[in-house]
């Protein structure tokens, strides 16, 4: 039920009219791809790929394969990745703290707040969430952590493209 709340949520911000061009979301594949990218992008053996629904001749199969293989991708359930589903900024959270915990990041975050969307977040990326928005990893939207809104390319490319303080 939780999942449905979040797709219903992002679609009806992503097909809400707005003034000037629509950001372009980005999709759990197209996200493992910008980590994997990030990570050097070395041709890795999609052969041991957990997901039946990551196609081994996708253009995000070897991301994805590296990305679980590295402990930063879990999957969605019942050995599925939903790689077309779009990314939720509570999931992208939760990748971007695995992925610098990966990398011997400091990921520890003690002091969880309260913000006035808490009780939309999901319970296993209520810290994650809260470690992205406040350490600066992720940027707040209007005092809201937004945990079901969409990712839009120009942010997911933003966490690997700028220069890191972590």
């Amino acid at each position: 039920m939780r999942s449905l709340t979040c797709l219903a949520l992002s679609l009806l911000l992503l097909t809400t009219p707005a003034l000037g061009a629509a950001p372009e979301p980005v999709t759990r594949g197209d996200f493992a791809v910008l980590l994997w990218q990030s990570a050097g992008g070395v041709p890795y053996d999609v052969s041991t790929c957990p997901f039946s629904d990551v196609g081994r001749n996708t253009p995000y199969a070897q991301a994805v394969c590296w990305a679980w293989d590295e402990g930063v991708i879990r999957g969605v359930g019942e050995g599925l990745f939903a790689p077309d589903r779009l990314l939720t900024r509570e999931e992208c959270a939760a990748l971007l703290r695995r992925n610098d915990a990966r990398l011997g990041r400091d990921t520890f975050f003690p002091d969880a707040g309260i913000c006035n969307d808490f009780q939309d977040i999901s319970p296993w990326a209520d810290d994650s969430l809260y470690w992205a928005c406040s350490t600066g990893r992720m940027a707040w939207l209007e005092n809201r952590l937004a945990p079901c809104a969409p990712v839009t390319q120009a942010e997911a490319e933003g966490y690997f493209s700028a220069p890191s303080r972590f």
